[in-house]
């Protein structure tokens, strides 16, 4: 029963020091930006339209930072890098691993939410065929 506590502690301790570090990055104003359609937060002036570009692709940069940082990947890491580093995060924080309704399970929902979106996000150009074939560990 020791160990069993002793592997508890450890897998709570790990999904609460990777929930604070990704409560860190700010992913709901990416959300909400996401959902904002262009024409709602654009101002009728000529000014406000001519830096909306600049505001754009700062805004991809900063996402696709947001996303980096979440899976803990750097600029240049490969397809494979970050499928490992998803699959890594999502096998540990599945809230079917903890008590149904407790704040771990909220935390794990939480950080696995985070996972998906930064994945989906860092791999948007990639096609689904060769994400399929690219995932098999074929030798």
């Amino acid at each position: 029963m020791r160990e069993a506590k002793r592997a508890y502690n450890v897998l709570r301790a790990f999904v609460n020091q990777e929930f604070d570090r990704i409560k860190s990055v700010d992913v709901m104003e990416a959300w909400r930006e996401l959902d904002e359609t262009p024409g709602q937060s654009a101002d009728t002036s000529v000014k406000s339209t001519e830096s909306t570009p600049v505001n754009a692709e700062a805004t991809a940069n900063e996402l696709e930072a947001t996303a980096r940082t979440i899976l803990n990947v750097t600029a240049k890491a490969t397809f494979d890098e970050i499928r490992k580093a998803y699959e890594r995060i999502s096998r540990r924080v599945q809230p079917e691993q903890f008590t149904e309704g407790t704040p771990e399970a909220q935390q794990a929902g939480e950080l696995l939410r985070k996972a998906t979106w930064a994945y989906q996000f860092l791999t948007k150009d990639i096609s689904p065929a060769e994400r399929r074939f690219r995932s098999l560990e074929i030798e």
